[in-house]
């Protein structure tokens, strides 16, 4: 396996935990648990995001992951 599928796999457990985090934030009844939830789904966005640029940088840098 490739370090890029590799991240991409991370990736992809990343958006699973974020709507994980997202439902937990509807269904909880503590309205200070639910905006715990929300806060740690809007960090977990940002880490996201982070992590696609670092694949993009992947594929530029390297001519192996282009077609990735």
């Amino acid at each position: 396996m490739t370090v890029i599928s590799n991240v991409k796999g991370t990736l992809a457990n990343l958006k699973v935990i974020q709507s994980e985090l997202s439902h937990l934030a509807q269904v909880t009844t503590d309205g200070e648990t639910s905006r715990i939830f929300h806060e740690s789904m809007q960090e977990m966005d940002n880490i996201i995001h982070d992590v696609n640029k670092r694949i993009e940088v992947m594929k530029a840098e390297e001519l192996q992951y282009r077609n990735s």
